[in-house]
């Protein structure tokens, strides 16, 4: 007997088409859509294109007498974004300087609390116990090695009975 005909083949079954993880291609698959020209998505890319426009609506004003109004509305729109662009650019400024500003008051302040617990600990002494008030370990004595090994555990009493 070899090891070949120990092992029991297994033959998978078909599997309905219903049930079936990708489905069949269509034989007549549609063109692909045209593709459409982007959006633009960032903010130096919205106003250069607002700013192309109103290029174009004043080059062209004579055959588009009606839109006047239109274009003076997006005009205050543009004014309005670059003076909120300017502001965010000014907070942004002031947050980075506040971030740096907090980072070099909490290296001061790290430090003092150093040095006011090295004073703490030099006014109590380095081993009271009144010490971990102020979030510092006192030093302690180490216990001796044969009162580790053997504790003096008490015997419990047996009653005679």
């Amino acid at each position: 007997m070899t090891k070949k005909n120990r092992v029991q083949r297994l033959k998978p079954e078909p599997v309905p088409a219903e049930l079936a993880a990708t489905p069949a291609p269509d034989p007549n698959p549609d063109p692909q859509p045209k593709k459409r020209k982007a959006k633009p998505a960032a903010l130096s890319d919205i106003l250069r294109e607002w700013e192309s426009l109103l290029n174009a609506v004043a080059d062209n004003m004579a055959d588009l007498g009606p839109v006047e109004l239109y274009r003076k509305a997006l005009v205050e729109s543009l004014d309005q974004v670059r003076q909120a662009k300017g502001v965010q650019e000014l907070l942004d400024a002031n947050r980075q300087a506040a971030t740096r500003t907090l980072g070099e008051v909490l290296l001061e302040g790290k430090d003092r609390v150093v040095r006011l617990r090295g004073a703490i600990r030099a006014a109590l002494g380095p081993t009271t116990e009144r010490l971990t008030q102020f979030g510092i370990r006192p030093l302690r004595r180490r216990q001796l090695a044969q009162q580790k090994a053997n504790p003096q555990i008490p015997q419990p009493e047996i009653a005679a009975k």
